[in-house]
């Protein structure tokens, strides 16, 4: 069981009359130290995209060398990137399950919310080095092989669509709030994104089209890698500073406590996620009610209510 918390803010010391106690409810997920069967379902999925990934990328890279193509060679640095990412990602997953510690009372959750900021500054600086090189190219480069750019962007297709898609079923499992897997999906959406541009681009070129539509593309890759990996980096770093996660407004969660039958007031209310929809909420609450059950009750009624995993309820009773 984690350790009992003290209350926030400011000293509730119990007065004459006062009887104070402390309920603390905690699901079993979150101390068994291994996957919950969602959380197993997520990580095979990773893994299986891991392995896919790390084979196509050297057919990629050969087949963009060979093409002499700008966006494909920039589409495989990406996929290089994903490489790493994904093994960042997979790791975050396994140290987010460890069982907590007297140190590391909650566990290592918050690994996920850190993997995030480290894909999408990832993100952010293979969009620089993308730019630069379809700057450099527009100065002057000889048309690539539109023939061997239209199979080797296809095939990218299909594999980079493949694996986003992947992940993407495992975070709608997961609701949105597997920060961890979107860095991870927003790496293959890019690679995805950059092997339909650079299709396009072969498209063009080989009916007669301007080479730099090779070039062009690639602004196109990098601008939609931009919006994303800043939203992410947002996002994450939210988690890092504890703030109230956007489907658990902390107005809301007032209203809900100070209808609960019983309640007269509400104090130190506090509300944050460990990432990964591990979400905790704790708060002192004042009631007339005798009932020893009380802030149990409570306690489960926020529970169903919020799905939160986290809730501990200090119960202040005055005559």
């Amino acid at each position: 069981m984690l350790p009992q918390h003290a209350p926030h803010g400011h000293d509730h010391g119990p007065g004459p009359g006062h009887v104070h106690e402390t309920v603390k409810v905690v699901t079993s997920g979150a101390m068994h130290g291994g996957f919950t069967p969602g959380e197993a379902r997520q990580a095979r999925r990773l893994l299986t995209v891991l392995g896919l990934v790390s084979a196509f990328f050297v057919v990629e890279l050969g087949g963009a060398f060979i093409a002499d193509s700008v966006v494909l060679q920039a589409d495989a640095l990406h996929l290089l990137t994903d490489v790493l990412a994904l093994g960042v990602s997979a790791l975050a997953m396994r140290l987010a399950v460890v069982r907590p510690t007297p140190r590391f009372t909650y566990g290592l959750r918050r690994a996920e919310p850190v993997a995030a900021v480290f894909s999408s500054l990832l993100v952010l600086v293979t969009t620089g080095l993308i730019v630069a090189e379809a700057i450099g190219a527009l100065k002057g480069h000889a048309a690539p092989r539109a023939g061997v750019m239209v199979v080797v962007a296809s095939m990218a297709l299909v594999v980079n669509g493949l694996s986003a898609w992947l992940l993407h079923d495992a975070i709608e499992d997961a609701h949105g709030h597997a920060l961890n897997l979107r860095g991870a999906w927003l790496h293959l959406l890019g690679d995805t994104l950059g092997a339909l541009a650079a299709l396009v681009a072969a498209l063009v070129i080989r009916y007669g089209g301007h080479p730099a539509a090779d070039p062009i593309a690639s602004f196109l890759v990098a601008a939609i890698l931009l919006y994303g990996s800043l939203r992410l980096l947002r996002d994450a770093t939210l988690v890092l500073l504890e703030s109230a996660p956007r489907h658990m407004p902390v107005a809301t969660i007032r209203e809900a406590i100070a209808g609960f039958p019983g309640v007269t007031a509400v104090h130190d209310l506090h509300v944050w996620t460990l990432g990964a929809g591990h979400d905790a909420i704790t708060v002192h609450v004042r009631t007339e009610s005798r009932d020893p059950a009380f802030g149990q009750d409570l306690c489960n009624h926020l529970r169903g209510l919020l799905e939160a995993e986290y809730v501990t309820v200090q119960v202040e009773h005055v005559p």
